[in-house]
């Protein structure tokens, strides 16, 4: 009787909650408090994966993730859930085998240095915050979905977005070590 009571009060919590969390768009700006901006358009499993690509005797591995309901919080009490796609990278001179850059142990949310911003047609723009080691420097590009082979993407059109980090003992944010690759490249997926 026990078990058969919590469960009836279980699904009357599910049903409440559903009915009360607005569903909307992932692109929508207007809605509710507590909303869920949800990916209805299916637009970020294709994403999801590694890829790979090589240039200037660099190979760069990009692992993105998909955060399905992430919550986000405000300290007036405002939040909203929402589906975001955010990934991680590496970075090794094929020249010396070594690795330059390495966050793929990223394991939580927050670890994820890149998220995806926005997209028009087949161009995805993502932007990338760098940790305090390198002055929390950043960077904007953008991916380009190859219609003739969905395994293949192109990253282009880099380049740096605002560093207001006073601290930082660099003088011009060009000198900032930042592993991401500055030309054109195609990536592959693996």
């Amino acid at each position: 009787m026990n078990k058969i009571l919590k469960s009836v009060c279980l699904l009357l919590i599910t049903f409440f909650y559903s009915c009360s969390t607005q569903i909307v768009p992932l692109k929508t700006f207007d809605y509710t408090n507590g909303s869920y901006l949800k990916d209805l358009e299916n637009v970020l499993p294709f994403w999801v994966g590694t890829w790979k690509g090589t240039v200037n005797n660099k190979e760069y591995t990009f692992q993105f993730v998909k955060f399905s309901q992430h919550l986000t919080t405000f300290s007036n009490g405002n939040y909203y859930y929402e589906d975001v796609l955010k990934a991680k990278f590496k970075v090794v001179n094929l020249g010396s085998n070594t690795i330059l850059y390495d966050n793929l142990n990223a394991n939580t949310y927050e670890e994820y240095e890149i998220y995806f911003l926005d997209n028009i047609l087949t161009e995805y723009f993502f932007y990338f915050t760098d940790n305090e080691t390198n002055c929390y420097n950043s960077a904007k590009f953008t991916l380009l979905k190859n219609n003739t082979n969905l395994n293949q993407i192109e990253f282009k059109d880099f380049s740096y977005g605002d560093n207001i980090n006073f601290d930082c003992p660099y003088v011009n944010q060009i000198d900032i070590p930042i592993y991401l690759p500055k030309v054109n490249l195609t990536l592959t997926r693996q």
